[in-house]
């Protein structure tokens, strides 16, 4: 994490990667449509920024992005109302970014999109656990601190 990947013009930095508890005051705007994860399960939030390095020409991120444990036991992120998910599927214009500058997520406490998921509790001992991003020249792997 901390690390921007390049996959073609686009610019991925994974900044930060944390469970979710639908009951704690500053998780509840993350899980905004979502219920309490069952005993066995967990929310985990990916918080990502994507940069379009390009001064010409639009892309489009991934609609969904798959996070891969060491056991190889994969999860896809989970489509999310809060204002602070990655819209996945999204196009970024020329040197655009995403969050976009001085929306809710970019200004907010971790300043970058969420990718939500729900894994098994057990699989978040599997590490190291890693977020697949697809695109050109790719994919690409991010080790997630999870």
């Amino acid at each position: 994490e901390g690390e921007a990947v390049a996959l073609g013009d686009l610019q991925y930095n994974v900044l930060f990667t944390r469970p979710l508890n639908i009951n704690d005051v500053e998780d509840a705007e993350y899980l905004v449509d979502k219920r309490e994860a069952p005993a066995d399960k967990i929310w985990v939030g990916v918080f990502v920024k994507v940069h379009n390095l390009s001064d010409e020409k639009s892309h489009q991120i991934p609609e969904s992005f798959e996070i891969e444990t060491t056991s190889g036991k994969r999860y896809k992120n989970v489509p999310s109302e809060s204002i602070y998910a990655l819209e996945t599927g999204a196009t970024i214009e020329p040197e655009g970014n995403l969050p976009e500058i001085d929306s809710t997520a970019q200004v907010g406490p971790i300043q970058a999109s969420m990718l939500l998921y729900l894994m098994d509790r057990d699989s978040t001992e599997e590490r190291p656990v890693k977020l697949i991003i697809e695109g050109e020249d790719g994919p690409a792997t991010v080790d997630l601190d999870l």
